[in-house]
């Protein structure tokens, strides 16, 4: 999530046309990232809404590249967080940045559900 540079919706999938061309406040990082239209997302899959990691997830980087998208890395090579992100996970270990961005999503009450 700390890495996510866009949110794509279908071209298609007309729930979502009018908010195509906004953009959406990435929370903890206060990160403005833009809501666009890619064939890639199944409409049929969850909400229909994917978040963008384009650093981080070779499909995610795909679309990144055909929409102009910013390529953000967040790890260091030994999976520890790095400069990239707000400065109260910088240096903790995946599993433990994990469980501190989760408890501020629900402290901030915006977390809806955890998939593993």
């Amino acid at each position: 999530m700390l890495g996510d540079t866009g949110v794509a919706v279908n071209p298609k999938d007309e729930r979502y046309s009018d908010l195509v061309g906004k953009s959406v406040i990435l929370p903890i990082t206060n990160r403005e990232i833009p809501i666009f239209t890619d064939e890639y997302v199944d409409m049929e899959f969850g909400t229909g809404c994917v978040k963008v990691t384009p650093a981080h997830d070779p499909n995610d980087f795909e679309m990144g590249k055909r929409h102009n998208l910013d390529l953000i890395n967040i790890f260091h090579p030994d999976a520890t967080l790095n400069e990239n992100v707000p400065t109260a996970y910088r240096g903790l270990n995946r599993f433990e940045a994990r469980e501190k961005i989760i408890a501020e999503l629900d402290s901030l009450g915006i977390l809806d559900k955890i998939e593993v």
